[in-house]
């Protein structure tokens, strides 16, 4: 199976980094009644932006398509939009909030994270995940599922 690709990247200044790819390839269609051979797409970028010494966003996006080889019918097509943010409070605290929309399923997400490390031993997290999708038929998005965590770890010295 072939595979033609490329990856590009560009620095312009040391607070913003840009990342792109490409691929073209044959894939394997992954179905149990008519497994086939087609062409596939893949392509995206991902980036990092440090606004402030304090805050850096990273948005990135990848898409994703497969084709037949004969007729070129479409099997799927769709992309992934991402946005992480991560604010720095200080050396021992920080914050990080991560949303994604994922068009293949139609829903997103979205998951905040609170992590403070006030020295090398100890660590705590807290955080959750809340997922988004809709209902058929509807143009609004609903809660689908929500998680809640937390870790505290200390190194005892015995």
């Amino acid at each position: 199976m072939t595979e033609i690709s490329m990856f590009n990247g560009y620095n312009p200044t040391e607070n913003i980094n840009l990342r792109a790819f490409v691929s073209f390839s044959e894939s394997i269609r992954y179905d149990v009644d008519d497994p086939s051979v087609g062409n596939a797409l893949f392509m995206g970028t991902f980036n990092n932006f440090q606004l402030t010494p304090k805050l850096r966003l990273s948005p990135s996006v990848r898409y994703s398509e497969l084709r037949a080889k004969t007729d070129k019918r479409l099997y799927f097509k769709g992309y992934i939009g991402r946005l992480n943010a991560n604010y720095q409070f200080n050396q021992n605290l920080s914050f990080r909030i991560i949303g994604e929309y994922n068009d293949f399923d139609k829903d997103f997400f979205v998951q905040p994270l609170l992590r403070w490390n006030p020295n090398p031993f100890t660590i705590f997290f807290i955080g959750g995940t809340n997922g988004y999708s809709r209902i058929e038929n509807q143009t609004n998005f609903h809660l689908g599922d929500s998680q809640l965590y937390f870790k505290f770890q200390y190194l005892f010295d015995l």
